[in-house]
């Protein structure tokens, strides 16, 4: 594997985790908590607690390794050193200190050790946390998700543009993160909701299902806004995307996102409505998860295609300045 495939790949597993946490935390404590009040002491319950529990972990145990052995990589090839020496003579160390990735990495390092702390206060509760606290954690994961904008593109944007594009890329991640990272816990609750006993669970995956369906629809609102501002800084132009590695990528990832739309767009329309027939409410419920568990594949393509146009040069730098923003 090459410097280049390997940059690609932590990339991938440092987005896709920290995608995972925040989305994780954030249906858990404002999509599932609230249609829960009255199925809080089903076994199936607590045992899905405790699976959302263990993504949370293992995803932000993930985003801290992958980002550490980022910032290595990113060391090595600003030294010319091999990977092996990428702690030799304080790189990391100047990295860490003198650059702007550095910086954002270092206050990303502080908010994920806070978010594992909440995570600790909250593992010492049985039952559900309180609401309070429960934004507390979802608050940290949502920084440590949206802080990831300045190790990227947007960062090096100048002046207003760059204020623009770095608060629309904040947004975009958050949007991505709530919608993409909520899925593996939104199937989990399917496979729980199905063999809990108390009949009261089921009508959780209903609740759960429109409350996501909601959200959902608005991060892709927020994507789709979020997404052209990017698409305009860093492409420019139709020429941009046709003619340039980058604009290629892009258009495949711009691709993948719309049928990601079109199935969350069935779930919503055709199954979401069966989940309150007894007669049809198993069948949906299968349905929707393994829809989930497609859109999920589906996010998986899209994050490492993200992890490709991070080490790519923008497409409106790939062309002449006759074509940049339809000049």
């Amino acid at each position: 594997m090459s410097a280049s495939d390997l940059l690609i790949a932590l990339r991938t597993v440092h987005f896709a985790s920290t995608m995972l946490v925040a989305g994780a935390m954030v249906f858990g404590v404002i999509v599932v908590e609230p249609a829960l009040r009255n199925a809080d002491a089903d076994p199936q319950v607590n045992a899905w607690r405790r699976q959302s529990a263990w993504i949370a972990w293992i995803s932000l145990a993930t985003a801290v390794l992958s980002g550490a052995a980022w910032l290595v990589m990113l060391a090595s090839d600003i030294s010319g050193r091999p990977l092996s020496e990428g702690f030799s003579g304080g790189i990391v160390w100047r990295v860490l200190t003198r650059t702007r990735f550095g910086t954002d990495w270092s206050a990303r390092f502080i908010v994920a050790m806070l978010l594992a702390g909440g995570l600790i206060a909250s593992a010492r509760r049985r039952d559900a946390a309180p609401r309070g606290s429960g934004m507390i954690v979802v608050t940290l994961a949502v920084l440590f998700l949206g802080s990831l904008a300045w190790s990227g593109h947007a960062s090096g944007t100048p002046g207003i543009v760059g204020n623009v594009h770095i608060t629309a890329d904040v947004l975009h991640l958050v949007a991505a993160g709530t919608w993409i990272g909520g899925l593996v816990p939104f199937a989990l609750l399917f496979a729980a909701t199905r063999r809990a006993a108390d009949p009261a669970v089921a009508s959780v995956t209903r609740e759960a299902a429109l409350r996501f369906s909601t959200l959902g629809m608005l991060a892709v609102g927020i994507i789709l806004a979020t997404g052209l501002v990017n698409t305009y800084v860093l492409a420019g132009s139709v020429p941009a995307l046709l003619e340039t590695d980058y604009g290629h990528l892009l258009s495949v990832k711009i691709g993948l996102f719309l049928a990601m739309v079109g199935i969350a767009a069935f779930n919503r329309l055709r199954l979401t409505p069966r989940l309150s027939s007894e007669r049809t409410v198993v069948d949906a419920q299968r349905q929707l998860q393994r829809n989930s568990l497609i859109e999920v594949v589906m996010g998986l393509l899209i994050l490492v295609i993200v992890g490709a146009l991070g080490t790519l040069p923008p497409g409106v730098h790939a062309l002449p300045t006759s074509h940049v923003h339809g000049q």
